[in-house]
Order: C-alpha cells, then structure tokens, then sequence
C-alpha cells in the first residue's frame, strides 16, 4: 500500500515549516520564507502519482534558489522540532531523505544505506556522519 498524506500530515507540515499553503486535493504547495527574507523555498507534495505503469504513491519536490529537489515514492515523514521536515522514501537496502527546514534550508540524501541508520556513529567514516543522524531521527517511520 502507498503511503498517502493525509490532511493532518499537511497541516504539521504546515506548522512546522510555519509557510503559506495552497491545497488542491490531493497537491499541496507551501511557500517557506517571507518576502522580506528573499525568495521562499517552494514545497509540493502529491499524493497518488503515477510513478510507473503500474504504481502510484507520493512525490516530493523542493525548489529553492539553489536548485530544485524530488523524492520519489515518499514512504513517510517525521516532523523535528522545532522547525524541520524529513521526508523519506527507499525500499531494500537504500533509503533517500529530503529535509526541508523554515529558515528555507533543504538537504538531500540519496541512496544511503539502511545499516547506517544503526550503526555506531564513532566508527563511521566521518564523511557518513550527517546522513546517518538525519535519517536516524526519522527511523521510526522507516519500514524494512
């Protein structure tokens, strides 16, 4: 069963990004950031996307002034508090993650490793370390 928003999922998005939103159904742009502090990071979330010929499920996008980002298959997401959402997707062994924060920030993680969520952190390469407490703190959500 794809994951889908509901319209509970849309409004602790909203309130934790503290943004503008627009609904449209199953589509919902938030606009993250005011006028005053430059161009805001726009948000859509879909639900019920044809992603092949045969399945559906829920799309991510992000367009920031630095470029723009898409999760495909969202399977879920954690809100962090005070002022971040990590959207997750992934099946099998590689998950990726799109955190969206209020002050407009955005970071992708693509393709990373299930067994790094668990793993100890003080024997990681350094360079794993920020994917590896992003999607910890969404581990919650993710099912094996």
């Amino acid at each position: 069963m794809a994951f889908s928003f509901t319209t509970a999922d849309i409004e602790t998005i909203r309130q934790t990004l503290q943004a503008e939103l627009r609904d449209d159904g199953s589509s919902w742009q938030f606009r993250v950031g005011t006028q005053l502090s430059g161009a805001p990071l726009v948000l859509n979330v879909h639900n019920n996307v044809a992603l092949d010929d045969q399945t559906t499920g829920s799309l991510v996008t992000a367009q920031t002034q630095h470029g723009y980002f898409e999760l495909h298959d969202c399977s879920g997401f954690v809100s962090i508090e005070p002022d971040e959402i990590i959207f997750v997707g992934g099946s099998g062994e590689f998950l990726s993650s799109l955190v969206i924060g209020s002050q407009r920030t955005c970071s992708l993680f693509a393709n990373i490793r299930r067994s790094i969520i668990n793993a100890d952190f003080a024997k990681l390469d350094a360079t794993m370390l920020m994917a590896a407490m992003q999607l910890s703190l969404a581990e919650q959500i993710m099912a094996s």
